[in-house]
C-alpha cells in the first residue's frame, strides 16, 4: 500500500491500532483538535508529534513514518524475502512426552507407584507482569493487545 503523505500513514497507523483519532490522542498525550488538524492536512506534524508517534509505537519505523520509505516497521527491515527462508521444522516434543510419562509409571489406581514429577514446572513460569501481546498476521501485518 502507498501512503504518500504523512497525514495517509498517520491514518494507517490509527485504522491499524484499531483506534478512534480520539483514541490515539490520548494515547499520545496530545489534544483531539491535534490529530484532527493533522489527519485534515490544515497543520503538519510537529518534531514533538513524530517523536510522541515513535515512542507509543516502537514498532513502525522513522522513515517510514517521516518519509514514507523502507519497510512500514521495523520487524520488517530484518524480514528476508519469502524466497529465501528454508522451511522451518516443528520442535520435536516426543522427549519431552517421555519424560512425562516415565515420571507417572503405574496404573491409574496405584498411588504408591507413581514417581513425583522430575522438576517443578512452575518455577520456569515468567515471575513478571504481562505487559502485551503481539498477533501476527500471514499478510504481514500484526495488531498489538494491551492489558487494561
Amino acid at each position: 500500500m502507498d501512503y504518500p503523505e504523512m497525514k495517509d500513514r498517520i491514518s494507517h497507523i490509527i485504522r491499524a491500532k484499531n483506534l478512534t483519532a480520539a483514541e490515539f490522542a490520548i494515547q499520545l498525550g496530545i489534544q483531539p483538535s491535534n490529530v484532527s488538524h493533522l489527519l485534515s492536512g490544515r497543520n503538519n506534524p510537529s518534531l514533538d508529534f513524530v517523536k510522541k508517534l515513535k515512542e507509543t509505537f516502537p514498532e513502525y519505523s522513522l522513515d517510514w513514518i517521516v518519509l514514507g520509505q523502507g519497510p512500514m516497521t521495523v520487524s520488517d527491515s530484518f524480514r528476508k524475502p519469502t524466497s529465501d527462508l528454508l522451511p522451518i521444522n516443528e520442535p520435536e516434543t516426543h522427549t519431552e512426552r517421555h519424560e512425562i510419562v516415565d515420571s507417572f509409571q503405574g496404573t491409574l489406581f496405584d498411588t504408591q507407584s507413581i514417581a513425583e514429577p522430575k522438576e517443578d514446572i512452575s518455577a520456569k513460569r515468567p515471575q513478571g507482569k504481562l505487559e502485551k501481546i503481539i498477533f501476527v498476521y500471514n499478510d504481514h501485518t500484526f495488531e498489538e493487545v494491551l492489558p487494561r
